[in-house]
């Protein structure tokens, strides 16, 4: 059975749809987001980069050993410990702009990157205007003209400056990762993540959804390091248009009015963030077939 088969066994289906509406709201908002907005935020944090528009990071989610011949799969000798990954590009605002996963825990951050379909979207995707944008990650990946790394080897001074101007910023992908765990305590108890016997990468997918609500109406470290704020839960949620000036305005002030709307909710021991309205018949849900 398929790593992400295995994780959605016992669902319900309301969580199912929450999480649909998850993938739906990234494909909106990467349509109409202001990513000049984001490369201007990410160049004043010091970045000697001028067009670069988020980051991109994997992350290891610590499960119990698992049975059924998937030990050696999510086995991570890197991390020494059984573990599923996920991939996310968070972008200036807080938000988990794209996650890929749930992933065999074995596996490279590039692995991630090929399988999850960055790499065919992005060359189109960030090219606006006649100019290449980029996102940018760790030494791990790969140098491309819309993937920038970190220098590594032996480097020249130069070279060793940029890397440091890089190093900041990048690390908000990292306050993404726990931002999450904080939002759903239970990612933090690997005894209790076990595959075959609960939903654990939807578990991790729900958590961040919960995570971008509560981004959008309260903010988080990482908008307030970049000075750029979320938009509204409607915007967010393609409930509302994003205007030119509405990007950035009107985001505690939405939350508080979506409060009384339906869901919100993680599942289980998930918490925080608060209700938001979820609208029904949202096709998608997961965009990754684990192996």
């Amino acid at each position: 059975m398929a790593l992400w088969e295995t994780t959605q066994r016992f669902v319900p289906d309301s969580l199912k749809l929450r999480t649909a509406r998850f993938e739906h709201a990234h494909r909106r908002f990467a349509e109409l987001s202001h990513i000049d907005l984001y490369a201007e935020k990410i160049e004043e944090a010091g970045a000697y980069l001028d067009r670069c528009v988020g980051f991109v990071d994997g992350t290891a989610i610590f499960i119990s050993r698992p049975g059924g011949g998937l030990q050696r799969a999510c086995y991570s000798g890197h991390k020494r410990h059984h573990a599923v990954k996920f991939q996310n590009v968070l972008t200036p605002d807080g938000l988990f702009f794209h996650l890929f996963g749930p992933w065999e825990g074995r596996r490279h951050d590039m692995t991630l990157y090929y399988e999850s379909g960055l790499d065919v979207v992005l060359p189109d995707a960030l090219m606006i205007g006649g100019s290449q944008y980029c996102i940018y990650g760790d030494a791990a990946y790969m140098v491309r003209p819309w993937l920038q790394a970190a220098f590594s080897g032996v480097m020249t001074d130069e070279q060793t400056a940029c890397n440091s101007t890089m190093a900041v910023p990048r690390t908000a992908v990292e306050w993404g990762f726990k931002d999450v765990k904080q939002t759903c305590s239970a990612l933090d108890y690997p005894r209790k993540l076990r595959l075959r016997q609960g939903p654990v990468g939807l578990l991790y997918r729900t958590a961040a959804f919960v995570w971008n609500l509560r981004c959008c109406a309260y903010g988080s470290s990482t908008s307030s390091f970049f000075d750029c704020a979320p938009p509204n839960w409607e915007q967010y949620l393609g409930l509302a248009p994003i205007f030119d000036e509405g990007v950035n305005e009107g985001g505690s002030d939405a939350g508080a009015e979506g409060a009384d709307g339906e869901g919100g909710g993680g599942a289980g021991e998930c918490g925080g963030g608060g209700g938001a309205p979820v609208v029904g018949g949202v096709g998608g849900g997961a965009d990754a077939d684990g192996q």
